[in-house]
């Protein structure tokens, strides 16, 4: 009695089995997917990245972060303890970028003059550079002998950005700050600035 159990065991290398290893050059197929947006990065571009900044009042918001140095996060800070903080809230403009380099949006804090009004060339570079990407891709430079952020515009003609999926203000700040807003006297980054913990 025969039992035929015989299996035929392909190798994928071989030239005729390479055809199923193939990416079609219908590249569609690809941009069917869709990141979910669960966080979103507060930072400063970085030197070699273009980007791109959403105009418009809808897409900035203005308020109160501090930076901890110790973990470079910044965290937004509710009038009700910005006191706790003792000079150490920073007057912010955030703003809406995105990047050549990922779909994914980011918030970019804008430090904006003091009380004291004193002019900053570092802050005052960066909103010029932010305004001049609202309309060209950009890449903001440090140039440390000049003390200044100097913005560099892309010399080709650049796809404009989509903006259609990007979130409201609102939703973005909520992605950035959800576990980075301080808003109580005894917030952790508040005890350990106090010495408690």
């Amino acid at each position: 009695m025969s039992n035929d159990t015989t299996t035929t065991s392909t190798d994928p290398f071989d030239p005729t089995e390479l055809a199923k290893l193939r990416l079609s050059q219908d590249f569609s197929e690809l941009s069917q997917v869709k990141p979910i947006l669960t966080n979103i990065a507060c930072r400063k571009p970085h030197k070699q990245e273009f980007i791109r900044v959403r105009s418009g009042e809808d897409f900035r918001f203005t308020t109160g972060c501090f930076t901890d140095k110790d973990t470079r996060e910044t965290y937004l800070v509710t009038p009700a303890v910005r006191d706790h903080l003792s000079g150490d809230v920073t007057p912010t403009m955030l703003v809406v970028c995105v990047s050549r380099n990922s779909p994914i949006p980011f918030l970019w804090p804008l430090t904006l003059p003091g009380v004291d009004g004193r002019p900053n060339r570092w802050h005052e570079s960066a909103i010029e550079a932010a305004r001049i990407a609202e309309d060209q891709w950009t890449k903001v430079v440090a140039d440390m002998a000049a003390g200044c952020y100097v913005p560099n515009v892309a010399r080709g003609k650049l796809p404009e950005p989509d903006w259609s999926e990007v979130p409201t203000i609102s939703e973005l700040l909520r992605l950035s700050f959800k576990d980075r807003l301080i808003a109580t006297p005894d917030h952790p980054v508040l005890r350990r600035l106090r010495g408690e913990s």
